[in-house]
């Protein structure tokens, strides 16, 4: 049997299921597990129940399967993030 040249190069993002990656499945099974406490949690009527639970379960289906470009949507919040919270220094002109 030959050797087989494989590319090492390439930076590929591995995809467990439905085209999502580890990340991906993470957020929507923490929407999903969020919500479903919620549902479980309240002790109201079960429309409220479900009011209450689609939040963040919208949120997690959000954060997993929403991608703007190339990048997901919580690349961009964690960008944004960083964006607000880097330090700011003023520089003014002035010499010498």
């Amino acid at each position: 049997m030959g050797a087989v040249k494989v590319p090492q190069h390439l930076e590929l993002e591995d995809v467990i299921a439905w085209g999502l990656g580890p990340v991906d499945l993470l957020c929507v099974a923490a929407g999903a597990l969020f919500g479903w406490w919620f549902y479980l949690a309240l002790p109201a009527d079960p429309v409220l129940r479900v009011i209450a639970a689609t939040p963040p379960a919208l949120m997690g289906l959000a954060l997993g399967v929403l991608r703007l470009g190339e990048l997901a949507l919580r690349d961009w919040l964690g960008m944004l993030v960083a964006y607000a919270l880097r330090a700011r220094v003023l520089t003014t002109g002035g010499g010498s």
